[in-house]
Parts: structure tokens; sequence; C-alpha cells
């Protein structure tokens, strides 16, 4: 099956992130080695995969940190060896879940242009050995020439300790636990919505001292500094079309700050309400990238648009 590595609109590309290796396919489960061939042979030019840490070195291509949700197991998976993790199997799924070594087992072998990105799920500070362990876990992703490896994780704190021991780490910022829509999920930061309709637990959104404006852009600029030179940037569909009802274009206000950086609108799947919308929004907005599970039907709900 040929999948589309990218739309095209107006004379540019925008990428498709294949979110979890999904396809939209519906024949393979997420994080799965088994959805990571299809991508590769499908042609996705984009792949982002989840890892949690695992007992003795290795990590699991899973979501959470507990096993419940995603596998037949329980509990936190950094108690299990790798070997126990593979006596799993994914929840709905005779297969096994994946770990990261076989994943670049895969990868380490592919001779066209993929980036990969490394969505790390673990939040908790990483220690100097656990940074390293990570970056060891990569080596052969970032000796492959024809790949370009970037991490990602909601914890920037995280991104800073592997930068401080590999400088030339491309790392991708996300600053939803600052700054965020208040949109539906489950209990984490930020823990309030402000008077601008944000959730955001910074002091300038406790009062109206600014118009919605000058805050946005007050905010948003000081976020981008979270990380230095991060390579990409990552902004939840829902935040980027609140901001714009608002006022403000935070694609606008992420180059102005960092220059030019890809941004990533995040995730935008085709049988979600107002998706057509929502994709002529991140597209007319200058998305570079647009994060799915669900590529096949993203690029055919573009093919309505009179620039395509």
């Amino acid at each position: 099956m040929t999948l589309p590595p990218a739309l095209e609109v107006g004379g540019r590309r925008v990428l498709l992130k294949y979110h979890r290796l999904l396809s939209g396919s519906g024949q393979h489960p997420p994080n799965s080695l088994s959805a990571l061939r299809e991508v590769l042979e499908g042609g996705a030019e984009v792949i982002e995969f989840d890892v949690t840490p695992l007992a003795g070195g290795d990590y699991l291509l899973i979501h959470d940190e507990t096993l419940e949700r995603e596998t037949t197991g329980s509990g936190p998976a950094a108690r299990l060896a790798p070997a126990q993790a593979k006596a799993l199997r994914l929840r709905g799924w005779d297969e096994p879940p994946a770990l990261l070594s076989e994943a670049v087992e895969i990868l380490r072998g592919i001779r066209r242009a993929v980036k990969v990105q490394l969505d790390l799920k673990d939040t908790a500070p990483l220690t100097a050995q656990d940074a390293r362990r990570l970056l060891r876990a990569i080596e052969p992703l970032r000796a492959n020439p024809h790949l370009r490896v970037v991490v990602g994780c909601l914890g920037d704190w995280n991104l800073r300790a592997l930068r401080r021991l590999d400088p030339a780490l491309p790392v991708g910022l996300d600053f939803l636990l600052y700054l965020d829509a208040p949109v539906p999920e489950f209990p984490r930061l930020p823990l309030r919505e402000n008077v601008f309709g944000y959730l955001d637990d910074h002091p300038l959104g406790y009062r109206r001292g600014a118009d919605v404006r000058a805050y946005l852009a007050d905010r948003i600029e000081s976020l981008c500094r979270l990380i230095p030179q991060p390579a990409e940037v990552y902004l939840r569909v829902e935040f980027i079309a609140q901001a714009m009802r608002d006022g403000v274009n935070p694609l606008e206000v992420v180059r102005a700050t960092l220059g030019d950086v890809l941004i990533d609108g995040w995730t935008l799947n085709a049988d979600q309400p107002q998706a057509a919308s929502l994709l002529d929004l991140l597209l007319d907005g200058g998305v570079g990238q647009i994060t799915t599970d669900t590529a096949l039907q993203l690029a055919a709900l573009a093919v309505r648009r009179p620039d395509r």
C-alpha cells in the first residue's frame, strides 16, 4: 500500500507525521512492529513512536508508563525486563509489544530519507545515567545517514538533560504542560483555567493586566526559550484554533522567536469533529507538519481544497 508522505498545498509540502506508527488502514496496532513495517514500506517520510523505559536497559513502545490500557499486563512498565514485556500482547491484538531495540534493528537498514521522532513518555527527571542510556539506545539510528532522529518529551527538563550530554541532539519542544487550550483530558498540568480562557498557571493570567493578544504573545515567546534551539515545535491543534480566534497566530510568534523552525500541529484525525475546518486552519496558518493517526483519510480530505 502506498501511503501519502505529505500534503501538497499552495506550492508547498506539509509533512504528515505517522503518529504511533498508524496510517489509518486499521490493519495494525499502534506502536507495533507490524505498523512500523507498514509505514516504512508504504513510503512515510516522518514516523513517530512512544518509548517507555524497561528494567534492563531497553524501552517498550507504548504510550503509558503503566501497562493496563495498551497491553495484557498490569503495573509499571519499568518493573519489567524485556523478555517479560515480550510475553505480553497488545490489547485486542495477537502481537507482542515492540522493544526499541527491535525497532532500531529494522530502521538501521533503511536506505531512504526518513525522520524518526521518539516520544519519551517518562517525565520523571532523567539522571545522567538514564540520559546516557537513551542516547546509547538510539546511536545506531543516528549513525544511519538516511535517518534524522528527533527526541520529544513533555518534560523539557529531560530534553535539557539529554542536550547537556549531546548538544547536537535534535529535540522537539512542546509546552503543553505550561500553556494549552482547556481540552477535557486526564488531570495534569496546568492546573487552572485563567482569566483569558487558557490552561496556564503563570501569574500573568491571574488578572487582565493586558489584552489577550499581548498575553499570548508574551507567554508563547517565553516558552519558546525553554530549550535552546529546538529542532521542532509541537502545538496542539485545539490551542492553535483558540489562539487564532483570539487574534494571534501562534506559529507566527514561534517563528518570530526561533526563526524558521518546523512547527507541527498535533493531533488531527480525519474522524474527529470539524476535521475539515481544522485541517484548513492548520494549512492556512502555516504548519510544516501535521501529526495524525489517519494519514490516508487526511490526505483524501485535503484533496477537496482548491489549492491542491
